[in-house]
């Protein structure tokens, strides 16, 4: 087991352990519910990588290895509130980062990546402790989604 503290974290880690290049598998994705990236390496189909949200599982057929990458939700936001306001009008609040990743993806409509909204998000979570002001916000609209951040400094 590995912990890393940010998802960026996570698949620099993955790419140290993983022995090939490697690209989304769309069709697997679609039949598994999270992203599966897989080598693009001949002879190398059964490595792949699933998006857990909270942890990175990189497992390669060599030797049979799995090895989960996780992220800590001690240090992954959770000193930071997060209220999403879908286009339906339905308004959701998580106490934390953390929790608001774990369900994150089942307000993407179709052809929505979260991928391309984590480093956004993390860049507003840094930001936010960088002002280091208890209650400050910042909201953004994104993939059809109002996101509310308030950054909670005596919450740790």
């Amino acid at each position: 087991m590995i912990k890393v503290r940010t998802m960026k974290e996570a698949w620099l880690k993955a790419d140290e352990i993983f022995p090939t290049d490697y690209m989304k598998d769309d069709e697997s994705s679609e039949r598994a519910g999270y992203p599966i990236y897989r080598s693009t390496a001949e002879g190398h189909f059964n490595d792949y990588i699933c998006d857990l949200n909270d942890r990175l599982e990189v497992n390669i057929a060599e030797g049979n290895q799995s090895i989960n990458i996780w992220i800590d939700p001690e240090e992954q936001g959770e000193d930071v509130e997060v209220t999403v306001i879908a286009k339906s009008g339905e308004t959701r609040t998580y106490s934390t980062y953390a929790e608001f990743r774990k369900e994150f993806r089942f307000f993407l409509s179709s052809g929505n990546r979260y991928e391309d909204n984590e480093a956004h998000y993390e860049k507003i979570i840094q930001s936010l402790r960088e002002f280091n002001e208890d209650g400050i916000k910042t909201e953004t609209h994104r993939s059809g989604l109002t996101t509310i951040f308030t950054y909670k400094k005596w919450q740790k």
